[in-house]
């Protein structure tokens, strides 16, 4: 699996700033792996999805390797990886669906808007699978 990497330099700041990036992770329940350098002067932040605040916070010496894309209220960093062609069977309604939908949002292309339903899609599931989580928790405590 491709990795999202952030190489930081191992100072006070990029500590706090990487903390900050950990909490994150933890609140959305995502994977992260932290990691330094062998001579401890960097720190290494890798993720299938990295989830970063603000990009502004990184100073000039950071190095990001992925695509960084705005999410609802955060930055999310993919790994740089080459797209790859799939053949897609759909159904009938489903291409009428797709086609109409199309024709509603003109500047994009159909396989955008399949990416842009994938990507939703995800997000959904994932909102739901946390709520889900939220509300078993909350019914051990009440037990």
């Amino acid at each position: 699996m491709e990795l999202a990497v952030i190489t930081l330099e191992n100072t006070i700041t990029n500590q706090e700033i990487s903390r900050s990036i950990r909490d994150l992770h933890k609140k959305k329940g995502q994977p992260l792996a932290i990691r330094f350098s062998e001579e401890l002067t960097h720190i290494i932040l890798e993720a299938p999805c990295l989830y970063v605040i603000d990009p502004d916070q990184f100073d000039n010496k950071t190095v990001i390797d992925g695509q960084l894309r705005h999410s609802s209220g955060c930055y999310e960093l993919h790994p740089r990886s080459k797209g790859k062609t799939i053949n897609l069977h759909l159904d009938s309604e489903l291409v009428a669906e797709l086609e109409l939908i199309r024709s509603r949002v003109n500047s994009k292309t159909q396989s955008e808007v399949i990416r842009e339903l994938f990507i939703r899609g995800m997000r959904s599931y994932l909102a739901e699978e946390e709520e889900g989580q939220t509300e078993q928790s909350e019914a051990k405590s009440e037990k």
